[in-house]
């Protein structure tokens, strides 16, 4: 007996990559989008009255495809007190993600086809989300021999990133760029001179030096930026700059990507929306890698996701347990968690309060990271598998670290108030609610 879904009473369905921009609602047969129809519109002839039917008010919500994040740390195996690959993917869900891609930097490495497999099996025992492996692009993220990158492929990694470390070796690099040259696969270089960097925690400038903490300039991304980008044009590969976080970076990116090199970027929340101040008021939960900068920086940020200079929003979520966190700014390991505050950061501080376009937003989420790893991306289309948020723009939600999925609560958004949070996601023939007393309700007929 087919099983359907109806989604209706939204206020606007939106994919910018199947060009779906319109009002109507949604019918989903056994998991997949049967068809998008005018709102008040007759049910399909297929559905027969005898057939189950859950209905979804919508309840005014916007209704997207899921997301893809093309960086976030799940820490298992070995740094499970941080997070694991269930309660990041939970984490995931509540954020409105459908396919994340996690970084290699776990105890032991994802240096082997093994640890590979061992997390895409994990993965499936988790629940809903797809959790994609990438592979390290050195042994150990040590920079002094590559990965077996065949094998890796072969077991489900086609994506490398030593990300943490930078492949400074030009000669690894230049091998790297040269496979994925031939073969499709994609580097992903976390930019960094650490010669430039040396001991820096925040970022360097006129507001941090009264903190007595050692600075990290703008020059430690943008002089590996360029290194890397005349590499990957030498190549002709593929070259993808993770976190990028300075105005210099943006500009190497948007001249090469106009000459040509196939290089892409990603930027996350926290470099769109806060700055090195709020790391010197904030304390660690806003120590992260790159640092936070100032405001010149926020805006080339901002204008180039507008502009499609950067392709990807990505969270870069990176748990740490509180322990970990709380010996003070010097000592606390980088990075901050963000999957469930993504969406309603970027809309509250760039859409609602700056001048990005909501269908620049959903981009950056669906097609934009889909085409950096070369992958489809979730749709709002006949036949696609039902991958479908439903997003409430104008409720307020004031962030509360200790109700988040995430293991971890080192979160910069606590106490904000933000709009824009993924009420529920239809995942193939299961609606998941995100908030209980949500607006959103189902009933089956």
């Amino acid at each position: 007996m087919p099983h359907w879904h109806h989604i209706f009473n939204a206020s606007r369905l939106l994919d910018p990559g199947s060009g779906v921009d319109r009002a109507g609602e949604i019918w989903v047969k056994d998991g997949v989008i049967h068809a998008l129809t005018d709102v008040g519109a007759p049910r399909p002839e297929a559905v027969r009255d005898d057939d189950t039917v859950e209905a979804i008010d919508a309840n005014g919500a916007l209704v997207t495809p899921m997301f893809i994040d093309i960086h976030v740390h799940f820490r298992q195996p070995g740094q499970e007190a941080a997070e694991t690959i269930r309660t990041g993917s939970a984490s995931a869900l509540r954020g409105g993600y459908a396919v994340v891609y996690a970084m290699a930097n776990t105890a032991p490495t994802c240096d082997a086809p093994e640890h590979a497999e061992f997390v895409q099996v994990a993965a499936r025992e988790a629940g809903d989300v797809e959790v994609v492996p990438v592979s390290a692009l050195s042994h150990g993220l040590r920079g002094r021999d590559l990965v077996d990158m065949d094998a890796m492929a072969a077991a489900g990694a086609t994506a490398f990133s030593d990300d943490g470390a930078w492949l400074a070796d030009e000669k690894l690099a230049r091998e790297a760029l040269r496979w994925t040259a031939k073969s499709g696969g994609i580097v992903m270089q976390h930019c960094e001179d650490f010669a430039v960097t040396g001991p820096g925690v925040i970022h360097e400038c006129s507001c941090t030096h009264g903190t007595g903490l050692p600075g990290i300039p703008r020059d430690a991304e943008d002089k590996a930026v360029r290194r890397d980008i005349q590499l990957a044009e030498d190549e002709s590969a593929r070259l993808h700059v993770c976190h990028v976080s300075t105005a210099g970076a943006v500009d190497a990116i948007r001249a090469a990507r106009e000459r040509g090199v196939p290089v892409t970027a990603e930027v996350t929340p926290h470099h769109l929306t806060l700055t090195a101040e709020d790391a010197v008021a904030g304390g660690p939960d806003f120590k992260m890698k790159p640092p936070l900068r100032e405001a010149e920086d926020v805006t080339a940020l901002r204008e180039a996701l507008a502009d499609g200079t950067i392709q990807a929003l990505a969270t870069d979520h990176a748990p740490h347990s509180d322990d970990a966190k709380a010996v003070g700014f010097e000592g606390a390991p980088f990075g901050a968690i963000g999957l469930e505050t993504a969406f309603a950061a970027v809309y509250t501080g760039c859409v609602r309060e700056g001048p990005l376009p909501l269908e620049r937003l959903v981009d950056s989420l669906t097609s934009g990271p889909a085409a950096v790893v070369s992958r489809e991306p979730p749709r709002l289309s006949a036949g696609a598998p039902a991958r479908i948020n439903l997003i409430d723009l104008e409720t307020p939600r004031v962030v509360d670290r200790e109700g988040l999925a995430s293991r971890s609560h080192n979160c910069p958004f606590h106490g904000h108030a933000l709009r824009g949070w993924p009420l529920g996601s239809l995942v193939g023939t299961r609606f998941q609610a995100h908030f209980v007393g949500s607006d959103v309700r189902n009933r089956t007929t």
